[in-house]
């Protein structure tokens, strides 16, 4: 792998194939899934708009629903409320977004199993 990752940084350099796995190139995927009733969504703007790769887990949340509830919503440490909903923001909608976890292993090849079907294999490329 060290072998590997020096020619990467070499100019001209193009992944090897194995053409008899059919594995084709490896893939990348540097977030983990949101967690459910989340989506995933981006945090930052570029100057052709939204980032490429959803950054943020954000969820949907009525922080109206008991007295109370706005101070007690959840951990408050670790979430950003990006917007509300309503003409002066005083809507009981908001969107809560956290950071979406990042994968341990984000580069993957697909490869076919005896059956022909495509499984995932993760690994990482730093030390």
């Amino acid at each position: 792998m060290t072998k590997l990752i020096a020619a990467m940084k070499e100019p001209g350099f193009s992944w090897p194939i194995c053409h008899e796995a059919n594995a084709g190139k490896p893939g990348r995927e540097t977030y983990e899934d949101c967690p459910s009733g989340t989506t995933a969504g981006s945090s930052s703007q570029t100057g052709n708009g939204w980032s490429s790769e959803p950054d943020q887990c954000i969820r949907t949340v009525d922080i109206c629903r008991t007295p109370g509830q706005r101070a007690s919503d959840g951990n408050q440490s670790r979430v950003v409320i990006r917007r509300s909903f309503g003409d002066r923001g005083d809507s009981c909608i908001q969107q809560i977004a956290t950071p979406r976890p990042r994968r341990a292993d984000p580069y993957y090849f697909d490869i076919p199993n005896k059956q022909g079907v495509k499984q995932r294999f993760w690994f990482n490329l730093n030390h």
